[in-house]
């Protein structure tokens, strides 16, 4: 069964939009354009030592990238629940 979004109903799918004066990352419901959250920084998140070392070379890869499908914001948001429940990220 597919999630429907909270705010419009419709089915959801996560959208990444990029601040051209920032670059900073938000995710976005893609099927309305609520505002959700900032997206998770592949940066701060390669510095948690409790990543593998498959999603420590995938995070190497979007570092230096402009924009996320949806599809890499997912996965960027599992790591994400990762490092939360294992332990705070290094400074």
């Amino acid at each position: 069964m597919r999630e429907s979004c909270q705010h419009c109903g419709f089915e959801f799918r996560l959208n990444v939009v990029s601040d051209r004066r920032t670059s900073t990352k938000y995710l976005r419901a893609g099927c309305c354009n609520a505002p959700l959250r900032p997206c998770p920084d592949p940066n701060e998140l390669l510095r948690s030592p409790n990543i593998t070392t498959n999603e420590c070379e995938y995070l190497q890869r979007l570092v230096d990238l402009d924009w996320f499908s949806g599809k890499v914001a997912a996965v960027l948001l599992q790591i994400e629940a990762k490092v939360k429940t294992s332990g705070e990220v290094r400074a």
